[in-house]
């Protein structure tokens, strides 16, 4: 009788093992997407859009993405603009001496020189920049992936020797010590990841922080460049309506603090607002060359000098 009473415990303790089994594997679980989440929101706000980003910009780039610096040829930038003459001064266009407005007029052409104390910051847009020999390593400073939160919290993203990763701060001072132009365009990687009214309530802390530590510096700050209607990024929170949007609030944040717009989006879409077709390396987003090359041009063709004055081009 004992003997059928001690099986009987056994059985029931042997009835509980699966139960035990099963609150072990959903703690298990739980623990897994506990980290998982704490990691896609520590890394970046729109990690599944960054790693598409990632891959595409390898795709594009090769591994120049991933060499920092990449080492700058005399030949690869003439090769670059050895067919481009439009931004030779040309002494018929007529122009007008004007106070520059915060979203910069057409002007005339500026040299290239024009760039040599300017800083241009981005992501992997910003990086066909450097790997397509637009500018000089040394003045442009791009990385895949980067945010605006990234900047404002001193997030070491930016390579500019090694592996070694810097704070936008730090590769500024390493590349151009002393900037009298600062380009920005960031914004694609923090539009599927937050509202406008936050993303643009952080820009403005960067715009700040930019003003205290180089305050004789013009500031431009550039719209988010246009994508295709089929773009393989476009979802509910990352559109061209959201993009839009966000593109009007930079615009007038740029008004309150002082600082100069460049809409390159008028150079990069089409009648319908789109990224113009040719200019699409592939995935919707980002440019192929002949994109950067327009971008460039844009650049030289809306610059303000120092006095704060532009050539109008009316």
């Amino acid at each position: 009788m004992a003997q059928s009473n001690r099986r009987v415990v056994r059985q029931k303790r042997a009835s509980r093992a699966p139960f035990l089994i099963l609150i072990s594997v959903i703690l298990a679980l739980a623990v897994t997407l506990a980290v998982s989440f704490a990691f896609f929101i520590s890394d970046d706000l729109t990690r599944p859009n960054v790693d598409k980003l990632s891959i595409t910009a390898h795709k594009l780039f090769g591994n120049a993405i991933d060499m920092e610096p990449v080492k700058d040829t005399v030949e690869m930038i003439k090769a670059f603009h050895s067919n481009d003459n439009s931004n030779t001064e040309n002494p018929d266009v007529e122009t007008e001496h004007v106070k520059a407005e915060t979203l910069v007029a057409k002007t005339r052409a500026a040299d290239d020189s024009y760039f040599s104390d300017a800083v241009f910051i981005g992501d992997s847009i910003s990086v066909g920049l450097r790997v397509y020999g637009v500018l000089p390593t040394q003045n442009v400073i791009a990385e895949q992936n980067v945010n605006i939160m990234n900047l404002v919290n001193d997030t070491p993203v930016y390579r500019t020797s090694g592996t070694e990763k810097k704070t936008v701060f730090q590769a500024i001072a390493e590349k151009v010590p002393d900037p009298g132009k600062i380009y920005i365009l960031i914004g694609a990687n923090g539009i599927p990841g937050l509202t406008n009214e936050a993303h643009i309530n952080y820009y403005g802390k960067f715009l700040d922080r930019l003003h205290q530590t180089y305050p004789d510096a013009m500031i431009y700050v550039e719209s988010v460049t246009p994508i295709t209607k089929d773009s393989e990024y476009v979802r509910d929170s990352f559109n061209t309506e959201k993009i839009n949007d966000f593109n009007e609030r930079l615009y007038k944040l740029a008004q309150e603090k002082g600082v100069y717009y460049l809409n390159v989006q008028e150079v990069l879409r089409d009648d319908n607002g789109y990224l113009i077709s040719d200019y699409d390396a592939g995935d919707g987003m980002h440019l192929k060359s002949n994109g950067h090359k327009a971008m460039y041009q844009y650049y030289l063709t809306h610059a303000v000098q120092p006095d704060g004055y532009i050539d109008k081009i009316v």
